[in-house]
C-alpha cells in the first residue's frame, strides 16, 4: 500500500514537471525558433542556392539579409526539400506547426524505443517523462531544432530491420554531425546494399534541390561541405570538443574534423560483435555526442541510454550513466541560475571541453564495464 501511495506521487510530480516543460518549450518556440531552417528553405522555394547565397557572404545579419538568426544552412539538400511544405505559410504559423511536430516526436521516441526494448509502463513513463520535463526538451522545441526529427528516422533500423526502416533512416545522414555515427555504423556492418539502401533519401535530396533551384549536380554536391568549413573557419561558431586543440598544431580544419570520426568508427567496429541492440544504439548515440561537435539540443541522443540504464539499473555503469543524463537534462540548467552562463554558452569555452570530456569518460566508462562483463 505504501509502495503505490509513493508511486501514485511520483506520477503525479513527474506528470505535472513534464506539462509544464511542454508549455514552456512550446511557448518558447513561438517566441524564438531561430533554428527552425525556414527561411534558407524560403529561399530553395523561390530557386535560391542556399548554400552559394551563403558563401557569397550574404547572410550578414543585414536588413537586406533573407536568413533569418540562426539557420546557418549547414545541412544536407534534403533537409530543405522536406521542409518545403512549411514556406506555403507565413514565419508564424510555420513555427506554430513546426513545434507542434517536434512535441508530438518528442513524445513518440520514448515510447516507441520503451517498448521496443520491453520497459514495463511504469519504467517508459519515467523514461519519457524525465526527457519531457528536461532542459534539453525545451531548448530543442523552443530553438526549433530539427534533431528531434533526424533522430526518430535515425533509431529506425534499431526498431526493425527492413529495408524501407534502412532506407528512411537516411534521412538522418541530412543532419550531418548526427548522420555521419549511423552511416558509420552501417558501413561496419559490411553490408553493401545496406549503405546504398540508407543513401537513396541523400541522392533524392540532392538531385531535387538542383532541380528547384537549377544548380549544377556536380558543383552542389560539395557546396553543403563549402558551407560547413566555411563557418568553421569562424572560431566561435562550432562548439569545442577536446580535439578542437588539435588546431594549436595548425592542422587543416578539415583534418581536425575527420580525426575524431575515425577514431570513431574503429570503436563502431568493435561495437557490431554486441547482440544487445539497445546497447549498441545506446553507445552509437553517445559516440556521436563525444566525437564531434553538439549544442545542447542534440543531447536527445541521451534517450536510449536512459532507456537502457533504467532497464539495467543494478549495473554500476548504469547508475553513472543516470548520474551524467540528470547533470546534462537538469545540472547544466541549474548551473546557469548561479553563474552568468546561459544554456546557450555551454558548448563553448571552458564548459564545452569539460562538458566533452565528462561524455568521453562515460563513454570509455561503458566500454570498460562491457568489456568487463563480456570477457
Amino acid at each position: 500500500m505504501k509502495l503505490n501511495i509513493i508511486k501514485i506521487f511520483i506520477i503525479i510530480i513527474f506528470l505535472c514537471a513534464s506539462l509544464i516543460s511542454i508549455y514552456k518549450g512550446f511557448y518558447n518556440a513561438q517566441k524564438i525558433s531561430f533554428d527552425f531552417h525556414y527561411s534558407p528553405t524560403k529561399l530553395v522555394s523561390q530557386g535560391i542556392n542556399h548554400y552559394q547565397y551563403i558563401l557569397e557572404n550574404k547572410h550578414d545579419g543585414s536588413l537586406n539579409d533573407e536568413i533569418k538568426y540562426a539557420q546557418n544552412g549547414n545541412y544536407a539538400q534534403g533537409l530543405f526539400v522536406i521542409l518545403l511544405p512549411f514556406t506555403f505559410l507565413d514565419w508564424d504559423n510555420a513555427k506554430l506547426v513546426w513545434s507542434i511536430i517536434n512535441i508530438i516526436i518528442a513524445i513518440s521516441i520514448p515510447i516507441v524505443l520503451s517498448k521496443k526494448f520491453d520497459l514495463n509502463n511504469f519504467q517508459t513513463f519515467i523514461v519519457s517523462t524525465i526527457f519531457l520535463s528536461s532542459t534539453i526538451f525545451r531548448i530543442h522545441i523552443g530553438y526549433g531544432q530539427q534533431t528531434l526529427l533526424m533522430f526518430i528516422f535515425f533509431i529506425l533500423p534499431f526498431v526493425k530491420m527492413t529495408n524501407l526502416n534502412i532506407i528512411l533512416s537516411g534521412i538522418a545522414f541530412f543532419k550531418y554531425n548526427i548522420g555521419y555515427g549511423l552511416f558509420l555504423y552501417i558501413a561496419s556492418l559490411r553490408k553493401f546494399k545496406l549503405i546504398l539502401l540508407s543513401c537513396i533519401p541523400l541522392v533524392l535530396g540532392w538531385l531535387i534541390y538542383c532541380s528547384i533551384t537549377n544548380t549544377n549536380l556536380i558543383t552542389n554536391i560539395f557546396e553543403p561541405l563549402k558551407v560547413i568549413l566555411f563557418w568553421n573557419s569562424n572560431e566561435n561558431h562550432f562548439p569545442v570538443t577536446i580535439f578542437s586543440l588539435l588546431k594549436y598544431f595548425n592542422l587543416n580544419s578539415l583534418i581536425i574534423l575527420i580525426i575524431p570520426i575515425l577514431i570513431n568508427f574503429y570503436l563502431l567496429l568493435k561495437l557490431r560483435y554486441l547482440s544487445d541492440q539497445l546497447l549498441i544504439l545506446s553507445l552509437l548515440c553517445l559516440s556521436i555526442l563525444a566525437f564531434t561537435p553538439h549544442q545542447l539540443h542534440d543531447y536527445v541522443l541521451l534517450i536510449p541510454m536512459l532507456i537502457y540504464s533504467i532497464k539495467n539499473f543494478n549495473s554500476i555503469y548504469s547508475k553513472i550513466n543516470i548520474i551524467f543524463i540528470i547533470y546534462v537534462f537538469y545540472g547544466l540548467r541549474i548551473i546557469s541560475v548561479f553563474t552568468n552562463l546561459q544554456p546557450w554558452d555551454f558548448p563553448y569555452g571552458v564548459m564545452g571541453y569539460v562538458n566533452n570530456t565528462i561524455t568521453m569518460m562515460i563513454l570509455l566508462i561503458n566500454i570498460y564495464y562491457i568489456n568487463k562483463k563480456i570477457s
